[in-house]
């Protein structure tokens, strides 16, 4: 919070009213802004339409943080948008958005300024927001008081209708409007306040605390597909436990996860993750989603095995168990379920240590995630496993020398 402060000191100094938008002229550090994102804005206000960047890259950009996506907002229609642009392809029911194309991967998102005008279903959810708006009135269709800052790249300047630039001086979370309303419109809303709170070490209002608490079962009106997305950005960070934690806390994460358990090994196991994201080093979503249902996959193995002579197909039968009931939840698409079951079929494999083995599993292309997997349960839950992570490093070392 200090950190926010020092940098917001003297450019929010004499705001005290959002009766009218806050104009505040910002230059922001180049390096920092993604030359895609400055292309698909110069294209769209060169064809005679306003345009901005908005949310969550001009919060980060304020602070100094290199954001990972650059949003667009304008009052061109989707369809015109998609005119503007030889690679683009128009997306979305609920929403319609337009995404710009530079790669395979790499896409800008474009959205045309909502109006508040939206269709909900008799829970609340939200079914279409496809009315579309002026700037101010989109500005109250975001969710938080911090994602609803809108930057003007060609006036240099930061337009804030609802005082997300005090919030972010203040190191404060609020949403737009009513919290209980909001997150019964979009139940993903409640985890995303988390994150953020973690993430820009921000304090969630007392009524955003309290509709947590009220609503977390909301989540099983979300798409199984659209909260594996969210559970990506939820775990794959440099926070990733404080954000676990925080979940477990609110009641969030057993609907997310109700198979897991906090216990020292997932606890390792997200420190490990934001480490190795810290240190530049690849991750992915397999080897926690791996660490989440560990036990339940153990447990299942346990009960199956009674009835199953065959080892093998116990413990194939169990992995398959495990992920059908969590994709219910949290669906994962087959290459990460294909992996999460080889780091939990190779660990019977690891743990016996067999002279004979040790080439063929060291050349296993799997053989990598699943060791790091077993030094993890030998740094907690499992310490009389430290015998096969020691048997292992060393194997690794003598096979380089």
């Amino acid at each position: 919070m200090q950190r926010i402060r020092s940098v917001f000191k003297k450019i929010f100094l004499g705001i005290k009213s959002n009766a009218k938008p806050v104009r505040q002229s910002v230059k922001f550090n180049e390096k920092l802004l993604d030359k895609n994102a400055l292309k698909v804005v110069n294209t769209i206000h060169k064809a005679g339409f306003e345009v901005y960047l908005v949310g969550g890259c001009v919060r980060d950009l304020l602070l100094g943080l290199k954001p990972k996506d650059f949003d667009i907002a304008t009052n061109a229609k989707p369809e015109q948008v998609n005119k503007l642009f030889k690679r683009s392809r128009l997306i979305g029911r609920r929403f319609r958005l337009v995404h710009v194309l530079f790669g395979a991967r790499d896409f800008i998102e474009v959205a045309t300024f909502r109006s508040g005008k939206v269709q909900t279903a008799k829970n609340g959810v939200i079914v279409r927001d496809n009315h579309y708006g002026k700037l101010e009135d989109d500005v109250v269709r975001r969710d938080f008081n911090i994602n609803a800052l809108y930057y003007d790249i060609h006036k240099k300047e930061v337009i804030d209708y609802v005082g997300g630039l005090a919030d972010l001086e203040a190191g404060e979370i609020h949403v737009i409007g009513d919290a209980t309303k909001r997150f019964k419109e979009d139940p993903v809303r409640m985890i995303r306040a988390v994150r953020f709170g973690e993430k820009l070490k921000a304090e969630m209002s007392e009524e955003i605390k309290a509709a947590i608490l009220e609503q977390a079962p909301l989540l099983a009106n979300v798409s199984a597909a659209r909260l594996y997305e969210e559970c990506i950005k939820l775990f794959q960070n440099e926070y990733s436990f404080k954000v676990y934690e925080q979940l477990e806390r609110y009641g969030l994460l057993k609907h997310l996860f109700k198979q897991t358990h906090k216990n020292d090994f997932i606890k390792k196991a997200c420190n490990n993750t934001s480490d190795r994201i810290k240190s530049g080093k690849p991750v992915t979503p397999a080897f926690l989603f791996a660490v989440f249902l560990w036990q339940a996959q153990n447990e299942r193995f346990v009960l199956i095995k009674k009835k199953q002579r065959s080892f093998n197909l116990a413990q194939i039968q169990a992995c398959d168990e495990a992920i059908i009931r969590q994709i219910k939840q949290v669906s994962m698409p087959r290459y990460l379920t294909a992996r999460m079951k080889d780091i939990w079929i190779m660990q019977s494999k690891l743990e016996k240590m067999h002279p004979k083995k040790v080439q063929p599993l060291l050349a296993h292309r799997g053989f990598r995630i699943a060791y790091d997997f077993l030094v993890l349960r030998s740094q907690s839950i499992n310490p009389e496993l430290k015998e096969a992570a020691n048997f292992w490093t060393e194997a690794q070392y003598n096979n380089e020398v």
